[in-house]
C-alpha cells in the first residue's frame, strides 16, 4: 500500500507544471497565441512521438488482446455514460440549449495530454500503449458525436479527417508495429523517443496556461459546473470500477489504465468544437477549468483507491 502512496505522491507532482504554465500566462510570458502554438507541436509532434514509441515496446500476445479488450471496453464505456449524461440532463431540467453541451462535458475525458502522463507514471510505456488504445475509441466517439453534439441544429456533417487526424494515425501505426513486432531502428528510434517524452511537461503546462484564460471567480459561480466535475472525477469513474468487477480474468494493469481514463476531468477539446460551431461552449470551458482544478486532488486518490 505504501507504494500505492508513492505512486499517488509522483502523479501529484504533475500539477506542478500545470502551476507553471498557469503561473506564465498570469505573468503574461505566455500568450493565447502561445498557447497554440504550444497545442499545435504537442498535437502535431510530441504526442503521436510519445505513442509510437510507447507502442513499439517489446509486448506479448496477451498484452496485444488486453490492448483490444480496452478499445472494445472504451467505446462501451463512452456510450453508455453518453447515455447517463442525458438522463442526468433530464432530471436536472437544463434548458434544451445546455444539454448537449453538459453531455460533452460528462461524456469525453482528458485521455490525452493529462491521461497520458497519468498512465505513464503508473505503468511506463506499456501504460501509454494501453492508453492509446483506450484513447483511440475516445477520439473517434469524440469526433462524431462529439461534433454531432456541438453542431446543435446546424446541418450536421462530419470531417473523416478529424477522426483519423495524427495521432489516431499514430495510434494505428504503433499497434500495427507492435502486431507484428517489428522495432524501429535506433537511429530514429531515440529521437522519436526524446521527442515524446517532451509531451508531459509540454501538456500539463499547457492545461496551466489555458486555465489562466477565466477568471476563477466567474467560473466558480455556475454551480452545473460542480455537477460535471462530480460525475466526471467521482461517479463515472466509480460505475466504471463496478461495471470491470462484472469481468472476471482483467489484468490489473487494464482496469488500473481504463479506471484512470474515465477517472479524468473534461476534455478542452469539446469546448473548442462548441465555440467552432456557435454553440453553448461556457458550460464547457468553465467545467473544463473546475474539473481540472478539482482533479488535483481526486486523481491520486483514484491511484491509491483503484489499486486497493
Amino acid at each position: 500500500m505504501d507504494n500505492f502512496f508513492s505512486v499517488a505522491a509522483q502523479v501529484s507532482t504533475l500539477f506542478v507544471y500545470v502551476f507553471l504554465g498557469y503561473l506564465g500566462r498570469k505573468k503574461k510570458i505566455i500568450t493565447a497565441e502561445g498557447d497554440k502554438v504550444l497545442s499545435d507541436v504537442i498535437f502535431i509532434f510530441t504526442m503521436p512521438a510519445l505513442t509510437i514509441t510507447s507502442m513499439t515496446i517489446e509486448v506479448s500476445d496477451q498484452q496485444l488482446a488486453n490492448a483490444w479488450t480496452i478499445l472494445l471496453i472504451s467505446f462501451g464505456l463512452v456510450l453508455f455514460f453518453y447515455a447517463c449524461s442525458i438522463v442526468f440532463g433530464t432530471l436536472l431540467h437544463l434548458p434544451q440549449q445546455k444539454r448537449p453541451s453538459f453531455s460533452l462535458a460528462t461524456t469525453f475525458a482528458n485521455v490525452g495530454y493529462l491521461g497520458f502522463p497519468v498512465a505513464y507514471i503508473l505503468l511506463g510505456p506499456l501504460g501509454v500503449f494501453y492508453a492509446a488504445m483506450f484513447n483511440l475509441s475516445h477520439n473517434l466517439l469524440m469526433f462524431t458525436l462529439g461534433v454531432w453534439l456541438a453542431q446543435g441544429k446546424q446541418q450536421r456533417r462530419l470531417d473523416w479527417r478529424q477522426i483519423f487526424n495524427i495521432n489516431s494515425q499514430a495510434i494505428i501505426f504503433g499497434f500495427v508495429l507492435a502486431l507484428l513486432h517489428i522495432r524501429i531502428p535506433e537511429l530514429i528510434f531515440r529521437p522519436l523517443e526524446g521527442l515524446g517524452q517532451a509531451t508531459i511537461p509540454m501538456a500539463l503546462f499547457l492545461i496551466g496556461s489555458m486555465l489562466a484564460e477565466s477568471p476563477l471567480k466567474s467560473i466558480f459561480i455556475n454551480k452545473i459546473v460542480y455537477f460535471v466535475a462530480g460525475l466526471r472525477l467521482l461517479i463515472f469513474p466509480l460505475l466504471t470500477l463496478g461495471l470491470l468487477s462484472l469481468l472476471p480474468g482483467l489484468e490489473r494493469a487494464v482496469r488500473l489504465v481504463i479506471i484512470m481514463q474515465m477517472a479524468m476531468p473534461t476534455a478542452a477539446v469539446p469546448a473548442a468544437m462548441a465555440r467552432k460551431y456557435n454553440s453553448e461552449y461556457k458550460l464547457l470551458s468553465d467545467s473544463v477549468a473546475v474539473s481540472t482544478l478539482l482533479s488535483m486532488l481526486t486523481i491520486p486518490l483514484w491511484v491509491v483507491f483503484a489499486n486497493y
